[in-house]
């Protein structure tokens, strides 16, 4: 019988490496705290690190306290050294983008729509072998620059990556790194060896779930008396089954090439739920290990969140959101298929035996990628201190493709939207409507606050109508002299309330501004529409609504609006974690400076 060791072939003990991170962070000014410890069954521990003072954030999971909080540490320092908060969520300010001379890194270039097509570029050269035939490059180019909502004074900024293969640098356009890779590649390790293997393995896990989902492949299951070879990954699962009605599956998702990635599917047979979880590593005890522990992430056994109903025809409204909403927060629907025994392959023991040091893994996982034809492109960002890089196969570890025209023209929508909503008060008649039909065209779902959208994270009691979509679009449509399509957003909003009888000033409250604006479609003048609501509603309530609302013209004026990166004139400032996430982002960007890497 293999004896499966208490290790997770890391090159430091867990304890050294969190104290190592904390040194680091304490030094540059950045406090974190602790929260969330679950640890519903023995060897399933999970844990939370967040920036004191804002919503900056990482998870970790382990099987055990130690090694659950250096999973978070080093994921905290992989995001931070990354800008990953930065790139692919948290806004700053004009002031802090532009803070030491650049946007993001020291060494980015300012390049021009052109200089980018006729670059030497090796990157650019096979996404351009990958782009469909009948699309322009040229427009499709124009489509990317318009993603930006930095005031750039060129163009495109573009980042440098080194070929691992060819040793040769290739300049790619920031923006292209975030949404075509998000922070699938980005790594953190006790050395460089360490965190490339971590980020390979991830890009690996990825790219295989991606392919079983969008290709139907059906991987078979990993025998149990395979599993039972390693008695503490064959207890884990012993132990999850037996926290309720679950049945646990084990998938080989090797895809049949020798791909270091694993599966597992929990069913949870008394509601018909289910969850998927996929993990890589060239060793499978630590690929298993790592997936039953992520499973767990953040959760207690017995109440599992993120959960699919099963279904024998699943509906899908949008397989591209489908998959993202898989990749990014790995909930989604799968295909029946998966859950059958018709396998698209034969099983295949996973390679042992071989060195368990990290650069030799290295070196495995590059092989299968050279193998096939893939180019790794690396940029190494351990500027303060941690060893992090960001890893990037093209044509391989991509989350969206570069010529996706319709996730593109989303997000151009999007990045317009955040722009008007910062400005609210200065939007004419124009500007109004195309936010009403920019919104609903997203279909951006009610009960998402313009906070959220706009990233600032603001704690609570902002003004009421950015507390949802469909009353900002009540709002809107209000000022345009909209009344009907007023009428029909609030009345929307109000149906689907649930718990009225919780805040029932509030919910009075909303169903007079409603009936007040359904008077003023019908064409009543002020008295008559107070009259009628008098029959119904305190005067209390009334003369509220009233001052707010009768004048159209006025109804935006009459609330506090936010006023981003004016924060001394903002009244929502000290309810905002805006000037601290900038304060981040410059002490970073100060270390870059005096630690320029590449």
């Amino acid at each position: 019988m293999i004896r499966y060791k208490d290790i997770n072939l890391k090159d430091n003990n867990p304890d050294t490496t969190i104290s190592n991170i904390k040194n680091i962070l304490n030094e540059i000014g950045i406090n974190t705290s602790e929260s969330n410890w679950y640890n519903s069954l023995e060897n399933y521990h999970s844990v939370t690190i967040r920036i004191n003072n804002t919503n900056l954030s990482t998870n970790g999971k382990g099987i055990s306290p130690s090694y659950a909080l250096a999973s978070a540490y080093g994921e905290l320092m992989e995001r931070l050294q990354n800008q990953a908060f930065f790139k692919l969520s948290v806004d700053v300010s004009p002031r802090a983008l532009k803070y030491k001379g650049f946007y993001y890194c020291p060494d980015e270039k300012n390049m021009s729509l052109d200089q980018i097509l006729k670059f030497d570029n090796e990157w650019f050269k096979i996404q351009d072998k990958l782009i469909k035939k009948e699309i322009d490059i040229k427009k499709l180019m124009k489509k990317w620059m318009q993603i930006a909502y930095e005031d750039f004074e060129d163009d495109i900024i573009c980042i440098p990556y080194n070929n691992l293969y060819s040793k040769r640098k290739s300049y790619i356009p920031i923006k292209m790194v975030s949404k075509m890779y998000m922070s699938n590649g980005m790594c953190a390790g006790n050395t460089r060896e360490e965190a490339l293997v971590q980020g390979l393995s991830e890009i690996f896990e990825r790219y295989v779930n991606k392919k079983i989902l969008m290709e139907n492949i059906i991987p078979p299951d990993i025998p149990k008396n395979y599993i039972a070879k390693y008695p503490l990954l064959n207890k884990m699962i012993n132990e999850l089954e037996e926290s309720g009605d679950y049945k646990v599956i084990v998938k080989d998702c090797s895809l049949g090439k020798g791909y270091p990635v694993i599966g597992v599917i929990v069913i949870n047979r008394l509601n018909q739920t289910y969850f998927v979880k996929f993990g890589a590593h060239p060793k499978f005890e630590i690929a298993l290990q790592r997936t039953l522990t992520e499973l767990l992430q953040g959760q207690h056994a017995k109440m599992l969140k993120g959960v699919t109903e099963f279904s024998s025809i699943p509906k899908v409204e949008n397989l591209h959101n489908n998959m993202i909403g898989i990749l990014v927060n790995g909930s989604g629907v799968y295909h029946k298929e998966l859950f059958s025994s018709n396998y698209s392959y034969e099983f295949n023991e996973f390679l042992s035996g071989y060195s368990d040091k990290n650069s030799d893994m290295l070196k495995y996982l590059l092989d299968i990628l050279e193998k096939e034809e893939y180019s790794v492109f690396v940029r190494d960002v351990s500027f303060l201190g941690f060893p992090s890089y960001h890893v990037i196969v093209p044509g391989f570890s991509e989350v969206e493709s570069i010529d996706d025209i319709e996730a593109l023209d989303s997000y151009i929508k999007f990045v317009s939207i955040k722009k008007y909503l910062r400005n609210i008060n200065s939007l004419n008649s124009n500007e109004c409507r195309y936010l009403v039909d920019t919104l609903n065209s997203l279909n951006i779902k009610n009960k998402l606050s313009v906070p959220k959208i706009l990233n600032l994270n603001m704690i609570n009691n902002f003004n009421w109508y950015y507390s949802d979509i469909e009353l900002l679009k009540c709002v809107l449509c209000y000022k345009n002299g909209e009344f009907e399509n007023s009428f029909s957003y609030i009345d929307e909003f109000i149906k689907k309330l649930k718990n009225p009888t919780l805040d029932i000033y509030n919910y009075t409250y909303y169903r007079c501004v409603r009936d007040f604006i359904g008077n003023k479609a019908s064409n009543f003048n002020l008295d008559e529409n107070i009259e009628l609501l008098e029959n119904f509603y305190s005067t209390e309530i009334i003369n509220d609504v009233v001052d707010n609302f009768h004048d159209n013209n006025k109804v935006i004026d009459n609330f506090e609006s936010i006023s981003c990166w004016n924060c001394n004139k903002c009244l929502y400032s000290n309810k905002c974690f805006s000037q601290e996430h900038d304060r981040i982002f410059m002490i970073l960007k100060d270390r870059y400076d005096l630690n320029k890497m590449g």
